[in-house]
């Protein structure tokens, strides 16, 4: 009698009688002791197939099977058994694959989604309208700024999102729930938008030659609003 594989001679089998007998799965299926696991589940599918209508005999096929499975993965954790393939169904349980870092962070692209035409026209219009002012008038800065970063918020919430209904009076029916979700992605971006176009001015300042009439208040609430323009045109926080 061939003994079972990997420490477990005939002794054992006689102290512990295995639920299909004491055949050994190995002369039953045919195969060697080092198979592949295609080789033992090609030669598992063929008993099947011999033996169909046989359902009795069929549970001991699959328990010889799971047998040999687990006999190679208890090996192969003790470093008896070394796989022939990278990636060996026989240690599936031991492998843990980690998924790539860019999919941790593939929810940053559903952020990103081209403007349409009447958006991009009414965010251009508004956000055009303080960027000139803030040149025309550089003392009302902090204004213009501040004016262009709440609207700019406000273009961003609402993007994407149905327009409110109104009765024949004109009057707005029920009103959406506030989403406190797209709401802090609102801050946040508009915060990084407005203070990329702020940083940006100050290194212009610092480093090019600009016009007389460019003065430094200008250029600030200039790439400010640009980069709230910007953060509203390119950008979408709700999850329509």
């Amino acid at each position: 009698m061939i003994s079972f594989p990997f420490g477990k001679g005939k002794k054992d089998d006689q102290a512990q009688k295995k639920p299909w007998g004491n055949e050994n799965p190995y002369r039953v299926f045919g195969v060697t002791e080092d198979a592949p696991y295609e080789e033992v589940e090609a030669a598992y599918k063929e008993l099947c197939a011999e033996n169909e209508g046989n359902d009795k005999y069929l549970i001991k096929l699959e328990m010889m099977k799971e047998a040999i499975f687990d006999d190679r993965l208890k090996a192969r954790m003790s470093g008896a058994l070394k796989s022939k393939v990278k990636d060996s169904p026989f240690e599936a349980k031991l492998i843990v694959k980690k998924e790539p870092w860019w999919t941790k962070v593939s929810w940053l692209k559903n952020l990103v989604k081209m403007p349409e035409k009447k958006y991009a026209i009414q965010v251009s219009a508004l956000m055009g309208v303080f960027i000139l002012a803030g040149i025309a008038a550089p003392q009302l800065a902090s204004t213009t700024m501040g004016f262009g970063f709440l609207s700019g918020m406000g273009f961003l919430y609402n993007r994407g999102t149905p327009e409110i209904r109104r009765d024949d009076a004109g009057n707005p029916g029920e009103m959406r729930p506030a989403n406190y979700g797209a709401l802090g992605k609102t801050v946040v971006l508009c915060m990084l938008g407005g203070g990329l176009g702020f940083m940006l001015a100050n290194v212009l300042m610092a480093n090019v030659a600009l016009p007389a009439f460019f003065v430094g208040d200008a250029i600030v609430t200039t790439m400010f609003n640009l980069g709230i323009w910007f953060t509203a045109l390119f950008f979408q926080v709700q999850d329509v």
